[in-house]
């Protein structure tokens, strides 16, 4: 089968349309945000993750809300719809196919969870050095009584 050209002109590969869905998503979101606040909230859903394990259920539905939080960073997936009841205009949200925000979630692991457990597992120490560190503040002030 020869490649077929959109209407751009660019040639085009076959593909899964998931795939090719998260790709374009991703895009959006590069052109709308900033890098540095989407590292920063990638790495803090990890810490988050790190720091209250029970909060997901399962390491799929942290992806879905690692990537549903990146996302809330470019607007991507709000538009706005009328609602007649109300005569008021309203924010609406567009979620992807779960297989879209799967590929979205396991490029973002790939890329940075390596940094975000890394992170996540220095926070846990510094947070355990705090706490022996007020330990041994309490025990000091506990002997001057």
């Amino acid at each position: 089968m020869p490649p077929v050209r959109s209407k751009q002109g660019a040639l085009q590969k076959a593909g899964l349309g998931y795939e090719r869905r998260a790709a374009y998503e991703v895009q959006k979101i590069a052109d709308a945000a900033r890098p540095r606040d989407v590292v920063e909230v990638v790495l803090a859903v990890f810490i988050m993750q790190e720091m209250e394990p029970r909060r997901f259920r399962s390491d799929t539905a942290f992806r879905f809300q690692l990537v549903r939080r990146v996302r809330a960073l470019a607007d991507v997936n709000a538009g706005l719809s009328y609602d007649n009841k109300s005569n008021k205009v309203r924010r609406v949200y567009r979620e992807l196919s779960p297989r879209a925000i799967a590929v979205i979630g396991q490029w973002i692991a790939e890329a940075l969870g390596g940094a975000g457990i890394h992170l996540a597992r220095l926070e846990r120490e510094d947070e355990g050095r705090q706490k022996a560190e007020r330990l041994e503040l309490h025990k000091a002030l506990e002997e001057l009584k």
